[in-house]
């Protein structure tokens, strides 16, 4: 199967409340409970929520001092192009990134800013939309493919996993949540999947990535196996005209 790029020009904005989504309301307390304990986790100094639904959650676990909005038009505190972002490089101790990646031209390019904003170790949390679950299904119906969050282009939890391991960082927690299918008609908006979803959490209509920047790639580097001793005499020896160890 061909995996469609993710670049794009043109594509909707992103939803600007959580009332846009079906059921948008019992989505964000979803998201702030699986957020919660990551969240307890962060320390530092400057948090950046990027985009409507991230400045919108409820995250008393965080400790970061100073949380402030970023997104592409108001309101928000920080009012900037999201592939040009305004801030020094290693100034970030953390990025909250909510339903953005389906609404971005370039989420490569968004991801790298975070990443450059970012500090060594800091955290980048990701929330995204599940493509692979059957909330999908329900956006194929007439009048529903326009909507929210069908408009934006889904992207699999492992697809984006990638894209961070290429950017150095480690992944330190993924899951699915939110069992739905996301139809506002139904009074439950998990009725019939929660048994379901126990055993395959994977149909959770959103998923939720935590991982850390590391400063250098994670990759394991062997040490070389020690020369015997009885070849010690043919070992080449730098020369008195300071040449070095071939």
């Amino acid at each position: 199967m061909m995996i469609k790029p993710a670049l794009r020009q043109l594509i909707p904005a992103a939803p600007q409340h959580w009332s846009q989504l079906p059921h948008g309301h019992w989505l964000r307390q979803q998201v702030s409970q699986a957020l919660a304990p990551h969240c307890s986790k962060i320390f530092g100094y400057h948090l950046a929520r990027v985009g409507a639904l991230a400045a919108d959650l409820t995250l008393p676990e965080l400790r970061v001092k100073h949380q402030f909005s970023i997104n592409s038009q108001a309101p928000a505190e920080v009012i900037t192009d999201l592939h040009h972002w305004p801030f020094a490089e290693h100034s970030l101790d953390a990025v909250l990134l909510v339903n953005q990646l389906e609404f971005d031209t370039d989420p490569h390019q968004l991801l790298r800013e975070a990443t450059h904003s970012l500090i060594a170790d800091g955290y980048l949390l990701v929330v995204g939309m599940n493509p692979i679950s059957p909330a999908l299904l329900t956006g194929i119906w007439p009048g529903r493919i326009d909507s929210y969050p069908w408009n934006g282009r889904y992207f699999t939890r492992a697809r984006v996993s990638d894209w961070l391991s290429l950017l150095n960082y480690q992944l330190i927690a993924s899951e699915y949540i939110a069992p739905s299918l996301l139809i506002d008609a139904l009074p439950n908006p998990s009725a019939g999947l929660t048994r379901i979803n126990r055993l395959l959490p994977q149909l959770g209509s959103m998923y939720v990535l935590v991982a850390r920047k590391r400063q250098y790639p994670l990759t394991v580097v062997r040490q070389r196996r020690a020369l015997k001793t009885n070849h010690s005499a043919t070992l080449p020896v730098a020369s008195s005209h300071g040449v070095g160890l071939d």
